[in-house]
């Protein structure tokens, strides 16, 4: 009477135990949740200050050579490639929609909402979408990239820093809309080398100046420059129009260079003109 009694309600914990977990296979609660964030993501958008970053203005950044990605590894290590500052960082996930990345000491959590990753910091959003390529490739370049850098930064003395007149000025640009005007060229305490930009807004409109891809020559060779200022109308500015370093060597190298210019208006990011000159 005991024996069947206690093989009865055996009989009934095995039926209760069966199908809980068949409940649990079909929600879905046995998957580990860590398998919806392995792998890169890319910037996609969000905002900034209140502004909403655009397409026109993710394009921009890409054309300008800047990335910003995120990996997030199976084994709970990443990195996150931020415009060139590469950090390394460990990740977990708290569940199937919050993920917890903590680099140089500082931890924050990403929401998966709608196959993409949002991270919120003091008003600001920024948006990763899942790539289906591996970005393992862009990181290694900016990480190489900023390494490089920080070398030539810390083996270059202030003494080091050169500078050339360029006798007379050239004219890039002289029309209702601005004057632009090339003045020296130069070398700087980090080993950067390139030119001096006098640039004025002789319109009523926000503009901002860029070097496109594509456009700029040294000797033969294209080059992808760096140059970037944003003038209120009626203002002038002196900026800097950069070679990475490791492009060119020395101001020697800075001979048969045609630059390219081009100009947007700010708030809606349209192209107003584009402007090219030679420097012997």
């Amino acid at each position: 009477m005991k024996t069947t009694f206690k093989k009865s309600v055996l009989a009934f914990l095995t039926c209760v135990l069966a199908l809980a977990f068949a409940l649990t296979g079909c929600s879905g609660g046995g998957k580990d949740p860590k398998a919806n964030f392995v792998g890169s993501w890319q910037y996609s958008g969000g905002t900034l200050d209140g502004e909403e970053l655009t397409d026109e203005y993710m394009d921009m950044l890409k054309e300008w050579g800047l990335n910003c990605v995120l990996i997030l590894d199976e084994d709970g290590t990443g990195v996150l490639d931020m415009f060139l500052e590469v950090a390394d960082l460990k990740w977990e996930a708290k569940d199937a929609t919050t993920v917890t990345i903590t680099a140089e000491d500082e931890s924050h959590d990403l929401k998966l909402k709608d196959d993409k990753l949002v991270l919120e910091v003091e008003g600001d959003k920024l948006i990763f979408t899942k790539s289906d390529k591996d970005l393992s490739g862009t990181v290694k370049k900016d990480r190489e990239a900023a390494e490089k850098e920080e070398e030539v930064d810390e083996a270059v003395e202030d003494d080091d820093v050169q500078s050339v007149e360029i006798s007379p000025a050239v004219t890039v640009a002289d029309d209702d809309l601005c004057t632009i005007t090339i003045t020296e060229k130069f070398k700087d305490d980090w080993g950067d080398i390139g030119f001096v930009v006098n640039i004025t807004n002789k319109s009523d409109k926000d503009l901002t100046f860029y070097a496109p891809s594509g456009k700029t020559n040294v000797n033969g060779t294209m080059k992808e420059p760096w140059f970037s200022a944003n003038l209120m109308p009626g203002t002038s500015a002196t900026e800097e129009f950069t070679f990475s370093s490791g492009e060119l060597d020395s101001l020697d190298d800075l001979v048969n260079t045609t630059i390219g210019i081009d100009a947007y208006l700010t708030d809606s990011y349209e192209d107003v003109a584009s402007y090219s000159a030679t420097i012997a």
